[in-house]
């Protein structure tokens, strides 16, 4: 509590659009925009900036705050008429968590294009290059991260590391874990605008990274959702991540137990012992899991090539189809013939 045992109060209007969060830590205020220019590129990345429909005034702001390696970062034009326009090379080594404070942002990364809108949440950064386009008076708030980061996170939570990181494209409204993430941004960011010392504390910062991270991978859907959203025990041992690596390399092949058994170097005692606990599954019931999985996501892609149920479930490794359509229907609520017909 404030002296006077008061409660302290941040600025209500710092995320509605009216003001700016984090307005201790302002690092430019310019009309120059060859100077914003500059200045963004050295924040976040090298990248292309011009305005169209003239050469409005602006009236450029940025506040940043740091933890470790995460910042936040609060951004306003200021352009009263025209576009700005931001084209971003392909980010390999980051990702970008971009929020609306007021206004629309026209976004297009690779061949998926959207609007962004207040309410809601992206990801940016892939192997693709990205088109920005704000519209008058766009303000927008972003986390930076790098991908390593998050990377290691998943592979801690994990227990071994399950290849490169993809997010989706698409935006998220701000509900479930997304709206978590974001109040957790904003119980930050208000914390710092108000002078409290306890998110640079040595001891806390490291952890609360780590807690937004985990927080990002639960909220936003990315290729390992599957297995972040699993059941968690702890890293699994070294022969149940060695026979999860199998399967996901090998599971379109005829795959028997003994296989398993004998990837593992374990018995079969043990192999069964490690997956219940880790895995709340046997090690063909995670066999089966994998490849309804690669059938699900093959059949929702499938109807804009002509596939057929019959087919997806060849390519997955099922060679009884009226078990498959089962089995598919108890995972899913619905029948593979229902997923396909629905994209």
């Amino acid at each position: 509590m404030m002296p006077g045992g008061s409660w302290p109060v941040p600025d209500m209007n710092a995320w509605n659009g009216t003001a700016l969060p984090l307005s201790r830590c302002a690092t430019m205020a310019t009309h120059d925009i060859d100077a914003v220019h500059a200045h963004m590129s050295a924040m976040f990345c090298r990248h292309d900036l011009h305005i169209e429909g003239g050469l409005p005034p602006i009236a450029f702001r940025h506040n940043q705050a740091s933890l470790r390696s995460v910042t936040f970062n609060a951004t306003d034009y200021g352009n009263p008429y025209g576009r700005v326009v931001v084209a971003i090379p392909p980010m390999e080594q980051l990702y970008l968590v971009q929020f609306s404070l007021a206004g629309r942002a026209q976004i297009t990364q690779g061949s998926d294009s959207f609007t962004l809108e207040q309410g809601q949440m992206c990801v940016l950064g892939s192997n693709s290059r990205i088109r920005q386009v704000f519209d008058e008076g766009y303000k927008h708030f972003t986390v930076k991260i790098p991908k390593s980061d998050l990377e290691t996170v998943l592979m801690q939570e994990l227990g071994f590391r399950p290849g490169e990181l993809h997010f989706s494209p698409q935006p998220v409204r701000l509900e479930g874990a997304a709206a978590s993430f974001a109040h957790m941004i904003r119980t930050i960011c208000d914390d710092i605008d108000l002078g409290l010392p306890g998110y640079s504390h040595p001891r806390t910062c490291g952890s609360i990274e780590d807690t937004l991270k985990r927080l990002l991978l639960a909220a936003v859907p990315h290729n390992h959702s599957d297995l972040f959203n699993g059941s968690a025990h702890g890293p699994a041992p070294f022969y149940v991540r060695r026979v999860e690596e199998y399967i996901r390399a090998h599971a379109e092949e005829p795959i028997s137990l003994a296989e398993l058994i004998e990837v593992s170097g374990v018995s079969a005692r043990s192999l069964h012992a490690g997956f219940r606990r880790f895995r709340d599954t046997t090690p063909m019931g995670y066999l089966k899991n994998h490849r309804l999985a690669m059938a699900r996501k093959s059949l929702k892609a499938g109807a804009q090539h002509g596939v057929s149920v019959t087919n997806v479930a060849l390519a997955c490794g099922f060679t009884h189809l009226s078990k498959f359509a089962r089995d598919y229907h108890e995972r899913y609520g619905e029948r593979p013939s229902d997923t396909l017909r629905a994209m």
